[in-house]
C-alpha cells in the first residue's frame, strides 16, 4: 500500500521539477537557489518513508531525477556567466585603480619657465 504522504511529497517534486523545467531559460540564480532549497527539503521530509517506497515510487523519483541533467546544465551555463562577469569586473577595476594611482593627490607638478 502507498503512503499518502509519500504520494503528496512526489507529488510537490514533480511540480516544482517541472514548473523549473518549463521556464528554464528564464530563471534567476536566485530562483535556482530557492528551488535547491525547496528540493532539499522535499528529499529529507522523503527519507523518513524510504523503506516503505513502493516500486511506482522509486520509478517516480527516477523520472524526476532524469530532468537533472538538463537543469543542472542551465545552472552551469549561469554559474559560468557568473564567473565571466566577475572575471571583466576584476579587469575594470585593475584599469581603474592603475588610472587612479597615476594621478595622487598628495604630489606636485612643478613647471620651470625658460
Amino acid at each position: 500500500m502507498e503512503d499518502p504522504n509519500m504520494q503528496v511529497l512526489l507529488e510537490e517534486l514533480q511540480h516544482r521539477t517541472e514548473a523549473v523545467l518549463s521556464n528554464l531559460l528564464n530563471i534567476s540564480e536566485e530562483e535556482f537557489e530557492h528551488f535547491a532549497d525547496q528540493r532539499q527539503r522535499i528529499v529529507e521530509q522523503m527519507q523518513s518513508y524510504q523503506l516503505s517506497l513502493t516500486e511506482h515510487d522509486k520509478q517516480k523519483i527516477r523520472d524526476i531525477l532524469s530532468n537533472d541533467s538538463v537543469i543542472l546544465q542551465r545552472m552551469h551555463v549561469l554559474k559560468d556567466e557568473a564567473g565571466h562577469w566577475m572575471e571583466k569586473r576584476g579587469a575594470i577595476r585593475m584599469q581603474q585603480h592603475a588610472y587612479q594611482q597615476a594621478y595622487s593627490v598628495d604630489s606636485l607638478f612643478i613647471d620651470h619657465r625658460k
